[in-house]
């Protein structure tokens, strides 16, 4: 069966992708105990949608435990945050990209002041990056030259709620019993309804948390409280429907959220206190589904969540089920069906990321040290294409090569 193009443009069909992938070098630093081993830290393939094959680049010696990886939007330069507990903490790290051999030579490393950092993202002006930390809740922002180098850290906000880690050090046991002792700030995203406000999800308190960041500077306006227990982990946004997906990694559900745009100026005055059940906040709770089995008998829980660019259909690694859940989306009003659950062909499916015709996802099983290619059918479902061997792999960033 023919893989489907979505609507991409015939000229882009072909494309390859240049994937840069991020891997864990320590672990004995981790806020987790992950299965799998230990590498260079970060690895360059090359993907061919014409013969679904996976070519190895490029491996690269970089400590420690490179995670999160964003490009330049201009430039050759990549950011790249290292996760770690202990010691001073977390790095971002500066990185020259050879997008022809995939080559990445490090060129600056900026202490964060957290630690377990773990996403990045533009602030509202694009001035600066955004870095959030995992484990102590903390938010910093660098400012960004026009060569794409970084200055030192801008501010760092500190939430309130990680007070906790500060007073009492927890170590890496007492946080894996207690998933949700203290606020962990997991991933930030630029609201891409309005473009004025940044939303936050706090895995420790089941929250979306609402920031104004502007020209480094950050400023906490509120939040909205989710059902309890669920852990938010990522977010992603259907802009057609106005509706937010939140995965709750803990309890393995992807929440549909409604956007209001019209409660956007009472969040934009700050002190905002809101609960998505409510039908008065920035976020109304439309849909919860399962993305494992009822009557699943290991434990699992969500490590990704992707829409795909057509907009039809939402995936979902589950890492201990092991598995790809596929949803359809409702053309609509952006709600979920469930297509199927798929085995990811490895061990904790930690990140998938799309190729750049759209035709395939690219999975990374970092337990069980592997890297898988699926066509994606014209249902959503998956075909498995090819493999590879790679250590731990933790995050896959899709980049235009240059041919």
């Amino acid at each position: 069966m023919a893989p489907t193009n979505f609507g991409v443009p015939e000229s882009r069909r072909q494309a390859r992708t240049l994937f840069l992938l991020g891997g864990y070098t320590n672990k004995s630093v981790l806020a987790h105990n992950p299965r799998g081993g230990e590498g260079d830290g970060l690895y360059s393939v090359m993907f061919d949608p014409d013969l679904g094959k996976i070519q190895p680049m490029q491996a690269m010696k970089v400590e420690t435990n490179p995670a999160f990886i964003m490009k330049h939007p201009t430039l050759d330069l990549i950011y790249l945050t290292t996760e770690v507990i202990n010691d001073s903490g977390s790095e971002v790290l500066t990185g020259a990209l050879d997008r022809r051999s995939g080559q990445v030579s490090i060129i600056d490393r900026k202490q964060v002041n957290g630690k377990s950092t773990c996403h990045l993202e533009w602030d509202s002006d694009k001035s600066h990056i955004i870095a959030v930390s995992y484990w102590d809740s903390r938010l910093t922002t660098f400012p960004v030259k026009q060569d794409g180098s970084l200055g030192d850290a801008s501010e760092v906000y500190k939430d309130p709620g990680a007070e906790y880690v500060d007073r009492n050090k927890p170590n890496r046991e007492e946080h894996l019993r207690f998933r949700q002792r203290w606020s962990h700030l997991h991933q930030v995203n630029r609201d891409p309804f309005s473009d004025k406000i940044f939303m936050i999800p706090d895995l420790g308190n089941d929250q979306i948390r609402y920031f104004n960041i502007n020209g480094g500077r950050v400023l906490h306006l509120g939040r909205d409280q989710l059902t309890r227990g669920g852990g938010p982990r990522h977010m992603d946004f259907n802009v057609k429907h106005r509706v937010v997906y939140v995965c709750g990694e803990l309890n393995n559900t992807v929440t549909v959220l409604k956007y209001n745009p019209e409660k956007l100026s009472k969040v934009m005055e700050g002190g905002f206190e809101g609960d998505v059940h409510s039908g008065q906040s920035l976020l109304t709770q439309l849909q919860v589904v399962s993305t494992v089995p009822a009557d699943i008998e290991c434990k699992s829980t969500i490590a990704e969540m992707r829409l795909h660019p057509s907009g039809r259909f939402l995936y979902v690694g589950n890492r201990g089920h092991d598995s790809i859940a596929i949803f359809r989306v409702n053309d609509e009003d952006g709600s979920l069906s469930l297509v199927d659950m798929q085995s990811s062909l490895g061990a904790f499916p930690r990140h998938f990321n799309f190729d750049r015709t759209g035709q395939y996802i690219f999975v990374a099983n970092h337990a069980s040290d592997s890297l898988v290619s699926f066509r994606i059918m014209e249902t959503g479902k998956l075909e498995a294409t090819d493999r590879c061997s790679l250590p731990s792999i933790v995050w896959v960033t899709p980049v235009e090569p240059e041919e």
